[in-house]
Formats: C-alpha cells, sequence, structure tokens
C-alpha cells in the first residue's frame, strides 16, 4: 500500500506567519484565522518604507555604477524619504494618538540616518575595494555590492509557502547570498531564533524555485552597518522544511477551533493588540518577572545559542592571534 502523500493545510504560509504561530499560537489563531483588526504602530509603517526605498535604490533608480556616479544617490535617497514619509507616516493623523510628538520626531530622525547610513555603506564599499586592490575600479566592485535582485518573491505550491528576499546578492565566483534587511534594534553576535527561521525558510524556497542553493542567507542590521550570516548547506534545507510542514500539520489538526490554539504565556503579551490590557479580548495571565539565575545578586552568564559570528569578529580574532602569536605558549586568554 502506497504512502499517503503530504498535504498542506488550508492557509498559505509565510516565515511572519510561521514565527507569529511559534511565539504563540494563539496570537496567530486571532491574526490569521480570526482575522481581527490590529492596532498598525509606526514601526509597521516605518519598516514598509524603508524596505520600499531600498528596493526602489537598486530596482529602478541606480541599477548600474554609471548611474549611481552620474547621479546624487544620498539626494535622490533624502528626497524619497521626505516624500515617503509626508505620504505614508504624517498623513495618518491617528497616529499621533499612539505615539509622542518625541517618539514621532526621533523615529523620523532615527529613519532618515539609517537610509543615508545605507548609501554611505554603499560608497566605502566602493571605495575601499579599489583601494585594498580587491576591484581594478568601482565599475567591477559595483557587481559585488549591488544586489543581483532587490525584493525577490519566493513561492512553493506543494508547500503552500511564500517569502520576499530582501536582496540576491553574487559574489566574483558565482557564490549567491540572501539578505534580510532589519530596521530592529535587536542586535548581537548571534541571531534570534525566529529570524535563523527565517532565513532558512527563504533559502528552502529559493532553492527550490531557482535550482540552486545560496551559500549564506544574512541579517543586514540597517542600522549597525552589519549582517550575520547562516551557512546553508542540505541540513538547513531539511530543517527549514521540517518547520514548514510542523505548522501545516498543526493547521490540519486544529483547523478554525480557536480553544485548539493554547496561549503561551510571556511579557511580549503586554505588547499584544490582542491581550485584553490593550483592549483585546485575550485573557492570558502575563507571568511574574524572576531573577535568570536565581537569588544570586552575583551576574552570571548563559551560553548564546545559534551564535553566528560577522567577518568582522572572525577578523577581529584573526588580528589578535597573529599580534599575539598563535603557537605563543605564554599566550593568556581572558574566559
Amino acid at each position: 500500500m502506497s504512502e499517503k502523500k503530504w498535504e498542506p493545510s488550508f492557509m498559505r504560509l509565510s516565515p511572519s506567519k510561521i514565527n507569529t504561530y511559534f511565539k504563540c499560537p494563539r496570537e496567530f489563531y486571532y491574526k490569521y484565522i480570526a482575522k481581527i483588526p490590529e492596532k498598525k504602530t509606526i514601526h509597521l509603517f516605518r519598516g514598509t518604507l524603508v524596505h520600499a526605498v531600498l528596493e526602489d535604490l537598486f530596482k529602478k533608480q541606480f541599477k548600474s555604477f554609471k548611474q549611481w556616479e552620474d547621479g546624487s544617490p544620498s539626494v535622490w535617497m533624502q528626497e524619497q524619504f521626505e516624500e515617503k514619509w509626508a505620504k505614508d507616516i504624517d498623513s495618518k493623523f491617528w497616529l499621533k494618538e499612539l505615539h509622542t510628538e518625541e517618539e514621532l520626531v526621533a523615529m523620523k530622525q532615527e529613519t532618515e540616518e539609517l537610509l543615508q547610513n545605507f548609501v554611505s555603506s554603499v560608497n566605502k564599499k566602493l571605495n575601499e575595494m579599489v583601494e585594498w586592490k580587491i576591484y581594478k575600479s568601482k565599475y567591477q566592485a559595483w557587481n559585488s555590492v549591488a544586489p543581483k535582485y532587490a525584493e525577490k518573491w519566493v513561492k512553493s505550491n506543494d508547500y503552500a509557502v511564500i517569502g520576499i528576499v530582501d536582496a540576491v546578492c553574487n559574489d566574483f565566483d558565482g557564490g549567491t547570498t540572501l539578505l534580510d534587511y532589519k530596521t530592529s534594534k535587536r542586535y548581537g553576535p548571534y541571531l534570534p531564533e525566529d529570524y535563523y527561521r527565517q532565513l532558512i525558510i527563504y533559502a528552502f524556497l529559493y532553492t527550490l524555485e531557482m535550482g540552486d542553493m545560496p551559500n549564506f542567507v544574512g541579517v543586514n542590521y540597517l542600522r549597525f552597518d552589519d549582517t550575520f550570516f547562516v551557512k546553508v548547506n542540505q541540513g538547513v534545507l531539511d530543517e527549514a522544511k521540517e518547520i514548514i510542514m510542523f505548522v501545516h500539520d498543526a493547521l490540519k489538526e486544529r483547523m478554525e477551533v480557536e480553544e485548539k490554539y493554547e496561549q503561551k504565556p510571556q511579557n511580549l503579551c503586554k505588547w499584544c493588540s490582542f491581550y485584553k490590557g490593550n483592549g483585546g479580548t485575550c485573557d492570558v495571565q502575563i507571568p511574574k518577572w524572576k531573577p535568570k539565575f536565581g537569588s544570586s545578586t552575583k551576574k552570571k552568564y548563559a551560553k548564546a545559542e545559534n551564535a553566528v559570528f560577522s567577518d568582522a569578529d572572525v577578523q577581529l580574532g584573526l588580528s589578535s592571534m597573529e599580534e599575539e602569536g598563535e603557537g605563543d605558549k605564554n599566550t593568556v586568554w581572558d574566559d
């Protein structure tokens, strides 16, 4: 007897939907099944604005190095920022009910600096690649700096999942790297679990659609101009497939029955639109804060999980080894 073919659930998934399910199944129910309207904060609109501008930067306005060199990327970026901020944020007067004037002003300045820093980082890379003789000219360097695709949709009908890769880049050896831009303040020499999950799903979808496995997937923290990578291999792709199938199977089992989507009490509930304290219907009991490491006042540190270091971290470590002498028996490393 042949094994029954696996089928996806009634819903098309995305990395954000999958991450919501892992964070809290009840929130997933409210958001994607009951479709209860949420309060849309400035963070949502700011993220959409930044992604839209960066997509147009390489996809429409500066598709070649000549256009970049002859144009004024910084001026164009400022014009785009001011135009879209007025249209997409200043026009939404109800945002002033959710945020103070100080918050709105700070967010505007922060977003402007974030976008201008991106332009500066492109120019910095072009200059340094020539100065360091990696390439003979900025024209050659451009092909490594500018992405091959800006906002590439990747999907699978068989697994009923879709995603948007912010940038697809090729190196001089023909290798492919997928990048996801983040405006978040979350930062450190590691990848948060939800970011990692999102990245490997992108790698899985890209491989299915393009027939070519990317070498790396990475998160680009725009606020800090730093990127952290995950090396892609078959194990990573299998992990992504299992995650997608797991959520589909859970939805097939639970269908549209609210009680079957359990609550996951956590501190983040305070900011959930569906929490009763924010006008929602979710009556979850938020856990009381407890010290992570018991009653001891002595500071301790937990091991980092999913630690993925950037090129800068690696180079810093190598430089230190060279200065100290890799084989020097007298070298003592701090714990």
